[in-house]
């Protein structure tokens, strides 16, 4: 049996897209899509309804929080947001909207991955294989 999670990155740098999608594979996840800005994490949440939503803060188009309100309202999807901002600046951001977390960039693996499994520990998706 493995737990089967269905994972969204949003980035607009495709280097951190592809590094933070294959921790996530290494580790067994599955990221059913990618997108580069806030717009395309919402309709990419009504397609694929993930489980959980990695997503950058600053971003073209629509940032993260913006994303993340609007997801919130639409679904009950977790969003984890990545952010260059100090953890003083984002402490004005309330954890609301589904935001489970918030990780500094650049994120590294040990940070990342257990803070992974720790969002998505409410979930009891068990698929046999």
């Amino acid at each position: 049996m493995r737990h089967h999670y269905r994972i969204i990155i949003v980035d607009d740098d495709p280097i951190t897209r592809m590094d933070l999608i294959e921790m996530l594979q290494a580790e067994g996840y599955d990221v059913v899509a990618e997108g580069k800005n806030g717009e395309e994490a919402v309709r990419l949440t009504q397609k694929w309804k993930p489980h959980l939503i990695i997503m950058d803060v600053k971003m073209p188009v629509m940032d993260g929080l913006t994303a993340a309100g609007i997801i919130h309202r639409e679904s009950n999807v977790d969003v984890m947001l990545l952010t260059a901002y100090s953890q003083k600046d984002m402490a004005d951001h309330p954890k609301a909207k589904g935001i489970c977390a918030y990780l500094a960039k650049p994120v590294m693996e040990e940070d990342f991955l257990p803070a992974v499994a720790s969002a998505l520990a409410k979930h009891s998706i068990v698929i046999e294989k």
